[in-house]
C-alpha cells in the first residue's frame, strides 16, 4: 500500500459515486481576534448521519441496512483499502472533504470510540502516516462530545491543511496562537518514534486533558470503565495535540471534530458558515472545549 495506490482507489470510488467528494468545494477564511478560521463548504457532507439514538433508529426500520462487521456501526464493504497489521484496516471515508480522506478502523469492531488509544492504535496511525510522501494529519475524536459520529473505534487521516491553529508547531520560534480552549501538545524530539514513545506522550497529554476537564467539572454519561475523558487527538510526523472537550456542538449547525478545533471546519452549506459567524467563532470554540 502506497500513496499513489490509495489515491487511485479513492478516485475510482469517487468516479463510481460510492464515495462523496465535492471537487468544487470552497474555502472561506475568517479572522476573529488572533485566529484565522477556514470553512470548507462541501456538498459531500449534506447527507452525513450521526450516532443514532433509539428513537431515531425506529424511523429507519424500512431502510435497507448496510452490511456491517459484527459489533460495527460503520459500513466499509466496498470501501476497504487494506490492512495495517493484524489489528487495523484502512477504508475510504464515504463523506470526504479531502483527497484522500481515510479511516483507520479496528479489526475488532467491538472496540469503542469512547476508549482511549492503545499502543497498537498509535502504532497503526504512525505506520499509515509514514506511508505517505506528503504530510498528513491523523486524528481521533474520542466519545460523542468530541464530535464523533460512529461508535466503532476509528481514526481518520487527511493531507495536512495548509493553515490551521497548529501550524506554529511546524516552525521554529513561531508564536503560539491565543486559542480560547485548553490544549496540550508535544513536539517530537530526536528519539526514535516507537509505539511505546507515542503511547507515553499520548498518556501524558490525556492525563493533562483529564485534569482540565475535572477542574471544570466536565462529566461524561458513559459508564464503561474503559471510557476516557472526551478529547480530540491530532498526530503529525512532528507533533501530537490533545484537546479536552465539553460538547460536540453549540447547535445542529455548529459542531466541530478534531480539525474543527484547529480552525478547519467542514460544513455542508453557506448557512452553516453564517451560523458560526453569528454565534462568534472564538467564543463557540471556548464552549466546545474547556476554556482557558
Amino acid at each position: 500500500m502506497d500513496e499513489q495506490d490509495i489515491l487511485s482507489r479513492f478516485d475510482n470510488l469517487v468516479e463510481s459515486g460510492k464515495v462523496l467528494y465535492d471537487r468544487q468545494q470552497r474555502d472561506f477564511a475568517y479572522i476573529d481576534g488572533d485566529l484565522e478560521f477556514h470553512f470548507l463548504v462541501t456538498s459531500a457532507l449534506a447527507n452525513k448521519t450521526t450516532i443514532k439514538t433509539p428513537r431515531s433508529q425506529a424511523g429507519d426500520e424500512n431502510m435497507v441496512k448496510p452490511k456491517l462487521r459484527p459489533g460495527s456501526d460503520i459500513s466499509t464493504e466496498g470501501f476497504e483499502v487494506g490492512n495495517i497489521g493484524s489489528d487495523h484496516y484502512v477504508a475510504v471515508n464515504k463523506f470526504c472533504y479531502a483527497r484522500p480522506h481515510l479511516m483507520l478502523l479496528t479489526s475488532d469492531a467491538y472496540k469503542r470510540q469512547y476508549e482511549p488509544l492503545y499502543n497498537n492504535d498509535l502504532e497503526a496511525m504512525w505506520t499509515l502516516l509514514s506511508t505517505f510522501d506528503r504530510d498528513y494529519l491523523a486524528f481521533f475524536n474520542c466519545a460523542k462530545d468530541s464530535g464523533c459520529s460512529r461508535l466503532h473505534k476509528h481514526m481518520q487521516l487527511i493531507p495536512k491543511p495548509a493553515k490551521s491553529f497548529a501550524a506554529f508547531l511546524d516552525a521554529d520560534n513561531a508564536r503560539e496562537p491565543d486559542v480560547p480552549f485548553q490544549w496540550f501538545y508535544h513536539r517530537f524530539d530526536s528519539a526514535p518514534i516507537t509505539s511505546i514513545y507515542l503511547s507515553t506522550v499520548y498518556s501524558d497529554l490525556v492525563e493533562q486533558a483529564t485534569r482540565a476537564s475535572e477542574s471544570f467539572r466536565v462529566y461524561t454519561d458513559i459508564t464503561s470503565p474503559a471510557a476516557a475523558c472526551p478529547h480530540n487527538m491530532i498526530l503529525s510526523k512532528r507533533w501530537m495535540i490533545v484537546i479536552s472537550r465539553r460538547q460536540a456542538a453549540i447547535n445542529k449547525e455548529a459542531g466541530a471534530n478534531a480539525l474543527g478545533m484547529l480552525g478547519v471546519i467542514a460544513v455542508a452549506t453557506d448557512n452553516e458558515v453564517q451560523n458560526w459567524v453569528r454565534l462568534g467563532l472564538t467564543n463557540s470554540l471556548s464552549q466546545l472545549g474547556v476554556p482557558r
